[in-house]
């Protein structure tokens, strides 16, 4: 009887396990596989992404209008001449009686600020680097 079961095991419940673990583990591996594939899709896309944001900063360097300086001009110079004209009237008052705008009191000093940092660290890291 020991013999019948131990031939009924070794026949077909034992292949169908072993082709069970087989097809799983064949499974995984394609899983894994398509997993790296999509990885590696991800790293050339960003660096193709990052090849064109180096093409637009090489050529926006040597021209003073440009698409990102003028947007950030059109941006901060009305920002700033409101603030110096408001920051000259209340040190010098010259009774100009400039409009006092909270939010821009607010938060325009953090984004010229930023502005200023952000341009300083480019340059900055663009004399650091190495060519």
């Amino acid at each position: 009887m020991i013999a019948a079961i131990l031939t009924w095991l070794s026949g077909s419940v034992l292949e169908r396990l072993l082709a069970h673990a087989r097809q799983r583990l064949d499974g995984k591996t394609e899983q894994d596989r398509i997993a790296a594939e999509l990885a590696a899709e991800e790293i050339r896309a960003e660096i193709a992404a990052r090849s064109e944001a180096r093409k637009v900063l090489l050529a926006e360097n040597g021209q003073f209008f440009s698409a990102g300086r003028l947007g950030r001009l059109v941006f901060v110079l009305p920002l700033g001449l409101w603030w110096a004209a408001v920051c000259l009237d209340s040190v010098f008052r010259f009774g100009w009686k400039i409009a006092e705008v909270p939010v821009l009191r607010d938060w325009g000093g953090a984004i010229i600020t930023s502005l200023f940092l952000v341009d300083g660290v480019k340059s900055i890291s663009r004399s650091i680097r190495p060519k």
